[in-house]
């Protein structure tokens, strides 16, 4: 669960389903259906936030099926920190969004803390979720 103020992400959920700013109707369809703010989407399925800070997954093969994301795997956590990273740009008003750096933090070894991908699309995000850094 992340600390976020419930309020602000039922502000920016209302208008995201106003006006989207990526994946149009489908993505709209699933926010509008399970109440979330689409974070992060790749070829797999979707990462969204619920107005509670809870985070979520849903995959494009079966967006009915709604599931928490966990931090126990080491590749959950990497979506999970791109994901929020990602999303705290999109809706910078809802704090406590972003990661925040610690100590054991590191740079990222994708992109050697550039936060960009080389000789990739712009559109394909770092594990970094374009911070430069990851969490140990």
């Amino acid at each position: 669960m992340l600390a976020v103020d419930p309020e602000a992400v039922d502000l920016a959920l209302e208008d995201y389903l106003t006006h989207p700013d990526e994946g149009g109707g489908e993505l709209v369809r699933f926010a509008r259906l399970h109440h979330v703010l689409p974070l992060w989407t790749d070829w797999v399925g979707c990462i969204a936030l619920r107005p509670g800070g809870q985070l979520v997954f849903f995959t494009w093969d079966d967006p009915d099926k709604v599931e928490a994301v966990g931090a126990a795997g080491d590749h959950d956590r990497r979506m999970v920190h791109a994901a929020r990273a990602e999303g705290s740009r999109r809706f910078p008003a809802i704090s406590g969004l972003a990661p925040v750096r610690d100590a054991g933090a590191r740079v990222c070894p994708s992109c050697s803390g550039s936060g960009k991908l080389a000789s990739v699309s712009g559109n394909v995000v770092c594990e970094c979720g374009g911070l430069g850094w990851v969490p140990l």
